[in-house]
Protein backbone atom coordinates (compact mmCIF):
# COMPACT_ATOMS: atom_id res chain seq x y z
CA UNK A 1 0.00 0.00 0.00
CA UNK A 2 1.44 3.36 -1.05
CA UNK A 3 -1.22 5.95 -0.25
CA UNK A 4 -4.07 6.58 2.16
CA UNK A 5 -7.05 8.49 0.71
CA UNK A 6 -10.45 9.28 2.22
CA UNK A 7 -13.02 9.54 3.26
CA UNK A 8 -15.79 7.75 1.44
CA UNK A 9 -18.20 4.90 2.05
CA UNK A 10 -18.56 1.54 0.32
CA UNK A 11 -18.19 3.19 -3.05
CA UNK A 12 -17.11 6.72 -3.85
CA UNK A 13 -20.45 7.45 -5.53
CA UNK A 14 -22.00 7.56 -2.04
CA UNK A 15 -21.15 10.09 0.66
CA UNK A 16 -17.58 11.22 0.21
CA UNK A 17 -15.10 13.84 1.30
CA UNK A 18 -14.35 16.33 4.03
CA UNK A 19 -16.13 19.70 3.92
CA UNK A 20 -13.73 22.53 3.08
CA UNK A 21 -16.21 25.34 2.38
CA UNK A 22 -19.84 26.32 2.92
CA UNK A 23 -19.83 25.21 6.57
CA UNK A 24 -22.86 27.34 7.50
CA UNK A 25 -25.13 25.64 4.97
CA UNK A 26 -27.37 22.90 6.38
CA UNK A 27 -26.71 19.53 4.69
CA UNK A 28 -29.45 17.38 3.21
CA UNK A 29 -29.91 13.67 3.86
CA UNK A 30 -27.10 11.57 2.35
CA UNK A 31 -24.62 14.46 2.52
CA UNK A 32 -21.54 14.53 4.69
CA UNK A 33 -20.83 17.55 6.87
CA UNK A 34 -17.72 18.26 8.94
CA UNK A 35 -16.58 21.33 10.90
CA UNK A 36 -13.62 23.45 9.73
CA UNK A 37 -11.11 22.00 12.18
CA UNK A 38 -11.25 18.53 10.57
CA UNK A 39 -9.60 19.71 7.33
CA UNK A 40 -7.09 21.78 9.31
CA UNK A 41 -6.10 18.80 11.46
CA UNK A 42 -5.71 16.53 8.44
CA UNK A 43 -3.38 19.02 6.75
CA UNK A 44 -1.42 19.46 9.98
CA UNK A 45 -0.86 15.69 10.00
CA UNK A 46 0.49 15.47 6.47
CA UNK A 47 -2.68 14.97 4.41
CA UNK A 48 -3.24 17.06 1.29
CA UNK A 49 -6.62 17.95 -0.24
CA UNK A 50 -7.33 16.28 -3.57
CA UNK A 51 -10.28 15.35 -5.82
CA UNK A 52 -12.35 18.54 -5.28
CA UNK A 53 -16.16 18.21 -5.25
CA UNK A 54 -19.25 20.38 -4.76
CA UNK A 55 -22.74 19.66 -3.45
CA UNK A 56 -25.66 21.74 -4.69
CA UNK A 57 -29.11 23.02 -3.81
CA UNK A 58 -31.91 24.18 -6.10
CA UNK A 59 -34.52 26.73 -5.05
CA UNK A 60 -37.40 25.15 -6.93
CA UNK A 61 -39.51 28.31 -6.98
CA UNK A 62 -36.80 29.95 -9.09
CA UNK A 63 -36.57 27.09 -11.60
CA UNK A 64 -38.57 26.57 -14.78
CA UNK A 65 -38.21 22.84 -15.58
CA UNK A 66 -38.90 23.52 -19.26
CA UNK A 67 -35.44 25.10 -19.43
CA UNK A 68 -34.04 21.55 -19.22
CA UNK A 69 -35.72 20.56 -22.46
CA UNK A 70 -34.05 20.46 -25.83
CA UNK A 71 -34.88 18.48 -28.94
CA UNK A 72 -33.47 15.22 -27.53
CA UNK A 73 -35.41 15.51 -24.28
CA UNK A 74 -38.69 16.37 -26.02
CA UNK A 75 -38.25 13.39 -28.35
CA UNK A 76 -37.80 11.08 -25.34
CA UNK A 77 -40.85 12.47 -23.56
CA UNK A 78 -42.94 11.94 -26.69
CA UNK A 79 -41.61 8.42 -27.39
CA UNK A 80 -44.02 5.66 -26.21
CA UNK A 81 -41.09 3.21 -26.00
CA UNK A 82 -40.06 5.04 -22.81
CA UNK A 83 -42.11 4.30 -19.68
CA UNK A 84 -41.75 6.25 -16.45
CA UNK A 85 -42.12 3.86 -13.50
CA UNK A 86 -42.72 5.29 -10.01
CA UNK A 87 -40.87 3.80 -7.06
CA UNK A 88 -43.75 2.83 -4.80
CA UNK A 89 -44.06 0.34 -1.97
CA UNK A 90 -45.89 -2.24 -4.06
CA UNK A 91 -43.01 -2.52 -6.55
CA UNK A 92 -40.23 -1.36 -4.23
CA UNK A 93 -38.01 -4.48 -4.36
CA UNK A 94 -38.25 -4.69 -8.14
CA UNK A 95 -37.47 -1.00 -8.66
CA UNK A 96 -34.63 -1.17 -6.13
CA UNK A 97 -32.88 -3.92 -8.07
CA UNK A 98 -33.45 -2.10 -11.37
CA UNK A 99 -31.96 1.10 -9.94
CA UNK A 100 -28.92 -0.86 -8.68
CA UNK A 101 -28.27 -2.34 -12.12
CA UNK A 102 -28.59 1.11 -13.72
CA UNK A 103 -26.22 2.60 -11.11
CA UNK A 104 -23.59 -0.09 -11.67
CA UNK A 105 -23.75 0.20 -15.45
CA UNK A 106 -23.94 3.99 -15.65
CA UNK A 107 -21.13 4.64 -13.17
CA UNK A 108 -18.85 1.79 -14.26
CA UNK A 109 -16.13 4.06 -15.68
CA UNK A 110 -16.21 6.64 -12.88
CA UNK A 111 -13.09 7.01 -10.72
CA UNK A 112 -13.09 4.93 -7.51
CA UNK A 113 -16.51 3.42 -8.23
CA UNK A 114 -17.17 0.04 -6.61
CA UNK A 115 -20.33 -1.68 -7.81
CA UNK A 116 -22.57 -2.69 -4.86
CA UNK A 117 -23.94 -6.22 -4.83
CA UNK A 118 -27.68 -6.84 -4.50
CA UNK A 119 -27.21 -7.67 -0.81
CA UNK A 120 -25.15 -4.54 -0.12
CA UNK A 121 -27.61 -2.33 -1.97
CA UNK A 122 -30.61 -3.77 -0.11
CA UNK A 123 -28.82 -3.30 3.21
CA UNK A 124 -28.14 0.35 2.47
CA UNK A 125 -31.35 1.32 0.65
CA UNK A 126 -33.97 -1.10 1.93
CA UNK A 127 -35.26 1.18 4.70
CA UNK A 128 -35.87 3.88 2.11
CA UNK A 129 -39.24 2.21 1.51
CA UNK A 130 -40.59 3.87 4.67
CA UNK A 131 -39.73 7.42 3.56
CA UNK A 132 -40.05 7.21 -0.23
CA UNK A 133 -42.36 9.66 -1.95
CA UNK A 134 -43.46 7.85 -5.11
CA UNK A 135 -44.17 11.19 -6.81
CA UNK A 136 -40.54 12.30 -6.96
CA UNK A 137 -38.48 9.23 -7.98
CA UNK A 138 -38.57 7.27 -11.20
CA UNK A 139 -37.05 4.32 -13.03
CA UNK A 140 -37.22 4.68 -16.80
CA UNK A 141 -37.84 1.67 -19.01
CA UNK A 142 -37.11 1.55 -22.72
CA UNK A 143 -38.90 -1.26 -24.49
CA UNK A 144 -39.28 -2.99 -21.14
CA UNK A 145 -35.63 -2.67 -20.06
CA UNK A 146 -34.54 -0.35 -17.21
CA UNK A 147 -32.20 2.32 -18.61
CA UNK A 148 -32.37 5.32 -16.26
CA UNK A 149 -33.14 6.19 -12.65
CA UNK A 150 -33.43 9.20 -10.40
CA UNK A 151 -33.68 8.34 -6.71
CA UNK A 152 -35.04 11.28 -4.71
CA UNK A 153 -36.34 11.21 -1.15
CA UNK A 154 -37.72 13.75 1.31
CA UNK A 155 -34.96 15.36 3.38
CA UNK A 156 -34.93 13.72 6.82
CA UNK A 157 -32.30 15.96 8.42
CA UNK A 158 -34.81 18.49 9.87
CA UNK A 159 -36.61 15.55 11.55
CA UNK A 160 -33.38 14.13 12.97
CA UNK A 161 -32.38 17.58 14.26
CA UNK A 162 -35.79 18.20 15.85
CA UNK A 163 -35.65 14.80 17.56
CA UNK A 164 -32.12 15.41 18.84
CA UNK A 165 -30.94 12.32 16.99
CA UNK A 166 -33.00 10.07 19.27
CA UNK A 167 -36.08 7.92 18.82
CA UNK A 168 -38.15 8.67 21.92
CA UNK A 169 -41.85 8.58 22.81
CA UNK A 170 -42.57 11.74 20.80
CA UNK A 171 -40.82 10.51 17.64
CA UNK A 172 -43.93 9.07 15.87
CA UNK A 173 -45.70 12.43 16.18
CA UNK A 174 -42.59 14.28 15.02
CA UNK A 175 -42.36 11.92 12.06
CA UNK A 176 -45.96 12.56 11.02
CA UNK A 177 -45.54 16.31 11.47
CA UNK A 178 -42.40 16.20 9.34
CA UNK A 179 -44.24 14.36 6.56
CA UNK A 180 -46.96 17.02 6.54
CA UNK A 181 -44.70 20.06 6.69
CA UNK A 182 -41.40 19.11 5.02
CA UNK A 183 -40.58 21.05 1.85
CA UNK A 184 -37.02 19.80 1.26
CA UNK A 185 -35.99 16.82 -0.87
CA UNK A 186 -32.67 15.41 -2.03
CA UNK A 187 -31.55 13.49 -5.10
CA UNK A 188 -29.54 10.57 -3.75
CA UNK A 189 -28.27 9.74 -7.24
CA UNK A 190 -29.20 9.71 -10.88
CA UNK A 191 -27.80 7.31 -13.43
CA UNK A 192 -28.28 6.36 -17.07
CA UNK A 193 -27.13 3.08 -18.60
CA UNK A 194 -24.05 3.55 -20.78
CA UNK A 195 -25.89 2.52 -23.97
CA UNK A 196 -28.18 5.55 -23.43
CA UNK A 197 -25.52 8.14 -22.63
CA UNK A 198 -25.65 11.35 -24.68
CA UNK A 199 -29.24 10.75 -25.80
CA UNK A 200 -30.81 13.39 -23.55
CA UNK A 201 -32.30 10.94 -21.04
CA UNK A 202 -30.62 12.52 -18.02
CA UNK A 203 -32.14 15.93 -18.81
CA UNK A 204 -35.55 14.38 -19.49
CA UNK A 205 -35.47 12.61 -16.11
CA UNK A 206 -34.45 15.78 -14.32
CA UNK A 207 -37.29 17.66 -16.04
CA UNK A 208 -39.78 15.01 -14.89
CA UNK A 209 -38.55 15.00 -11.31
CA UNK A 210 -38.25 18.77 -10.84
CA UNK A 211 -41.73 19.19 -12.30
CA UNK A 212 -43.06 16.54 -9.90
CA UNK A 213 -41.29 18.15 -6.95
CA UNK A 214 -42.83 21.55 -7.67
CA UNK A 215 -46.29 20.00 -8.15
CA UNK A 216 -45.91 18.14 -4.84
CA UNK A 217 -45.13 21.37 -2.94
CA UNK A 218 -41.38 20.96 -2.36
CA UNK A 219 -39.42 24.21 -2.49
CA UNK A 220 -35.79 23.04 -2.01
CA UNK A 221 -33.86 20.25 -3.69
CA UNK A 222 -30.42 19.08 -2.62
CA UNK A 223 -27.97 17.36 -4.93
CA UNK A 224 -25.15 15.12 -3.72
CA UNK A 225 -21.58 15.79 -4.76
CA UNK A 226 -20.24 16.30 -8.26
CA UNK A 227 -16.48 16.18 -8.84
CA UNK A 228 -14.73 19.05 -10.61
CA UNK A 229 -13.56 16.59 -13.28
CA UNK A 230 -17.18 15.75 -14.20
CA UNK A 231 -17.87 18.57 -16.64
CA UNK A 232 -21.10 17.21 -18.16
CA UNK A 233 -22.79 16.78 -14.75
CA UNK A 234 -21.66 20.23 -13.63
CA UNK A 235 -23.17 21.75 -16.79
CA UNK A 236 -26.40 19.84 -16.18
CA UNK A 237 -26.55 21.15 -12.59
CA UNK A 238 -25.98 24.72 -13.81
CA UNK A 239 -28.70 24.29 -16.43
CA UNK A 240 -31.08 23.12 -13.69
CA UNK A 241 -30.43 26.28 -11.67
CA UNK A 242 -28.34 24.60 -8.97
CA UNK A 243 -26.21 26.74 -6.65
CA UNK A 244 -23.15 25.48 -4.71
CA UNK A 245 -23.90 24.30 -1.16
CA UNK A 246 -20.68 22.76 0.18
CA UNK A 247 -17.14 22.41 -1.07
CA UNK A 248 -15.48 19.06 -0.32
CA UNK A 249 -12.17 17.28 -0.89
CA UNK A 250 -10.73 13.88 -0.34
CA UNK A 251 -7.51 13.98 1.68
CA UNK A 252 -4.46 11.93 0.69
CA UNK A 253 -1.18 11.02 2.36
CA UNK A 254 1.74 9.04 0.99
CA UNK A 255 2.73 5.99 3.06
CA UNK A 256 6.20 5.87 1.54
CA UNK A 257 8.76 7.47 3.81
Amino acid sequence: MAELVGNFNLTAMQQAGVVTGGFDNAPFTDMLWSPPHIARLLEANGYAPTFPMTTFRIALAEVDPSGLLGDKQRAILADPDYRWMPIDRRHFSERLEESRLILNDGFDANPMFVAPTAEEYRFQAGDMMWVIDKRISTVVHHKGEPVGAIIAIPDLNPLVKAAGGRIGPSFPLRFLWHRWTNRRAVIVYQSVSRAFHNRGLNGAMLYKVTSALKAAGYDELGGTWIADVNGPSLRQAEKAGAKPLHRLHLFAKSLRG
